[in-house]
């Protein structure tokens, strides 16, 4: 993947491999570490860039905080004349629309560097795959190369239809991203305008001639590196060796067996004269897709294009008969061989009458040894359905077929358990008791090779990658003792952090906090079941291990300042002594990435976990009052804690009662609103209260009521 293959621009190397030490570049070498935060946005997370004054500048990985850490790639560039390439080309390069070619986002600038911001690709580099099946003698097909092209071309298109030519296709900057299996361009440090004069970093035998030369750019110059890189994926071999001795042209070796149409549009790419060569994109796919698919597009054995390092010796002495009529004419190249032929048929001769005792020997031995063999087989073999003991990476028989893909995936499983050191027996089971947790229905039976199992088969490979994932969080000393891990481990640490003074649950609410990191499905404060309890035990001793613990008192009045430094991924307990019956306002300052946690006095949460901040704690919470930090960060950060004991706050007074006499005339309370009318007659010009139906008596029947319109002396009819 790009996290695979150093972002699939650079190097080469591992993204698991890569250092984790905060490198210094720039004209500030000392301005930009991992865990800085650029326009307040994109946090560094990790340098892919083995060379910081490389001319292509330096490549990060970096997580996008305004869109819930993506992650992004951004090329740091230190050179004046690079970023000036770079302004007048990146309005082009927004312009480029195409799924296998990464989307590029907006420029940035700081201290004197310019940030190219692109969409990050998951996947790994051809060059990758390429050295990973070179170690088990197998090569690209050519079906899968003819797939590779008619897949490269379309976004080639793309990229010259911009008028832009990308100056360095090679197999390390084509990465076939893990989503959708797709080839995606990358590594666009040397892209440049058509017609403009073209770089000279590119990678040594994939630039033709010409763009050694210094002539203008032009897109059969990419078509030219295409060219060779399907080459070298073919025979396994590297440019170098595929040159004629003159270095003048290229020249396909005699044991690759390709169709005369493909290797005619193999030989036009790595042409370079202009009747011969192509000069676009479109050209070339068309010729490709003239071409006959063959039957299988994945990798083939090395051995089957091995090329014969001794030619044969011509055979001019005339073939020798044997004397049986029933046996094939055997041709001897040599007149030696005929000479030493009579006393090798005379020795077979003589062998021919002891020939029948062996054998009916070797018949008694391997009836003697199938018997004991069924026996002791069917004694030790395991009920029907029960999965296999012989166990390959997903717990198969390492003898049964699968598709190339999935081979290549699991040899890529077994190179990373051996290159960070974990037992791979206890994560072979880490995954497949997940397997079983997400399938109960299948009651244990793991995945067969089947092809009615593979949907199966791609559940267990994410889930491994996701194992696998969190794995790497861990430090090599913890790693390497998953497995083995004992309960009795993290506790001798959780009774050390007692003795010196941190609240029980403390400790429990810290471990259970770095569980969530590796366990994010198991509630706070449960232990899993084995072997998952494996991984619970190394996040309770990964978090009691960076735990540094500083005694501070607050005063009143004045406040008390404490500075110190948190290491990468470590914490700071510090523990607070307050005096009675008084508040503590607690204040902290450090990076974006570190997260405080207050308890009081009875280890209770006082403030939960979240960004430094301003906190005030009132009396109840106690003394001390423990405030862990942590850093999430990949590089070590400072903070600085200010505390100060005030007063409590003042007791709030009562409510004021706007009618506290009662009234004299009803006895009444409250708002004069409220109060009830008084009896007796009403003062001249007053009001006549509302009459409600209530106070109307009813009428009898057969009677009116008097209108409030009627005069004194009328009755309403």
């Amino acid at each position: 993947m790009e996290g695979n293959h150093a972002g699939g621009d650079v190097s080469g190397i591992p993204l698991g491999c890569q250092r984790r030490t905060a490198p210094t570049i720039g004209p500030n070498r000392n301005s930009f570490v991992i865990g800085t935060l650029l326009a307040d946005r994109y946090r560094l997370d990790r340098c892919l860039s083995s060379d910081p004054d490389h001319p292509q500048g330096t490549l990060w990985r970096a997580a996008d905080q305004l869109a819930g850490d993506a992650p992004v790639a951004l090329r740091q560039l230190n050179e004046q004349a690079t970023q000036d390439r770079f302004r007048r080309l990146w309005p082009s390069m927004q312009l480029l629309l195409h799924p296998q070619i990464p989307r590029f986002g907006g420029l940035l600038e700081g201290q004197g560097c310019l940030w190219l911001v692109r969409e990050w690709q998951e996947g790994s580099s051809l060059s990758q795959i390429q050295n990973q099946r070179l170690q088990r003698q197998l090569v690209f097909g050519s079906g899968e190369v003819l797939l590779l092209m008619r897949q490269l071309l379309p976004p080639l298109a793309v990229l010259h239809g911009q008028e832009l030519v990308h100056g360095d296709i090679n197999p390390r900057n084509l990465l076939r991203r893990d989503q959708d299996c797709l080839p995606v361009l990358l590594d666009f440090g040397l892209l440049q305008r058509c017609g403009q004069q073209p770089l000279t970093a590119a990678s040594p035998a994939f630039a033709p001639r010409a763009q050694v030369r210094q002539d203008p750019a032009a897109a059969w110059m990419d078509l030219h590196g295409l060219g060779v890189s399907a080459l070298t994926l073919l025979t396994g071999r590297p440019p170098a060796q595929l040159l004629q001795a003159d270095a003048q042209a290229w020249q396909l070796p005699n044991d690759l067996d390709l169709e005369p149409a493909y290797g005619e549009v193999l030989e036009r790419l790595l042409s370079e004269q202009p009747e011969r060569r192509f000069a676009v994109a479109a050209d070339a796919l068309q010729a490709l897709q003239a071409v006959t698919m063959p039957e299988t597009t994945g990798p083939q054995a090395r051995a089957d294009r091995t090329l014969v390092l001794a030619p044969a010796v011509p055979d001019d002495s005339p073939p020798v008969v044997s004397g049986s009529p029933d046996l094939p004419r055997i041709v001897t190249s040599s007149g030696q061989e005929a000479r030493r032929r009579p006393s090798a048929e005379q020795r077979q001769l003589a062998a021919e009458g002891h020939l029948w005792p062996v054998v009916g020997a070797l018949l008694v031995s391997a009836l003697v040894g199938t018997a004991i063999g069924w026996f002791l087989l069917t004694r030790g073999n395991p009920p029907a359905g029960a999965p296999s003991t012989e166990r390959d990476v997903i717990g198969r028989s390492p003898s049964a077929s699968l598709p190339p893909a999935e081979v290549d995936q699991r040899q890529q499983l077994l190179s990373r358990l051996r290159a960070l050191q974990v037992d791979r027996s206890w994560f072979l089971q880490l995954v497949d008791a997940s397997l079983m947790a997400r399938f109960p229905e299948r009651g244990g039976r793991l995945p067969s090779d089947s092809l009615e199992d593979a949907p199966l088969r791609s559940v267990w490979n994410e889930l491994a990658e996701e194992w696998l994932a969190r794995v790497e969080q861990l430090p090599p000393a913890l790693r390497s003792r998953l497995g083995q891990l004992k309960p009795a481990d993290w506790q001798r640490q959780r009774q050390a952090l007692v003795s010196q003074g941190v609240n029980s649950k403390v400790v429990e609410q810290l471990v259970s906090a770095s569980a969530q990191a590796l366990l994010p499905g198991v509630p706070p404060g449960v232990k899993p079941p084995e072997p998952f309890r494996q991984l619970w035990i190394a996040a309770a001793l990964r978090s009691l291990e960076d735990v540094r613990i500083e005694q501070v008192k607050a005063r009143s009045q004045a406040p008390t300042v404490l500075s110190s430094r948190v290491s990468a991924g470590g914490a700071r307990l510090i523990s607070i002594s307050v005096p009675a019956a008084r508040r503590l306002v607690l204040g902290i300052n450090g990076t974006p990435l570190m997260q405080m946690t207050v308890y009081g006095a009875n280890g209770e949460v006082a403030a939960d976990r979240g960004p430094l901040r301003v906190v005030t704690l009132p009396v109840e919470a106690g003394s001390p009052v423990q405030v862990l930090v942590t850093n999430d960060g990949v590089s070590s950060g400072l903070l600085t804690l200010s505390c100060r004991a005030d007063a409590p706050a003042p007791t709030p007074l009562p409510e004021v009662d706007l009618n506290p006499i009662p009234d004299p005339a009803t006895g009444a309370e409250g708002p004069v609103e409220a109060l009830p009318e008084p009896p007796g007659p009403r003062p001249a010009g007053a009001e006549d209260p509302p009459v409600k139906e209530a106070d109307v008596p009813n009428a009898l029947p057969g009677e009116s009521t008097p209108d409030s319109t009627a005069g004194p002396n009328e009755v309403s009819q």
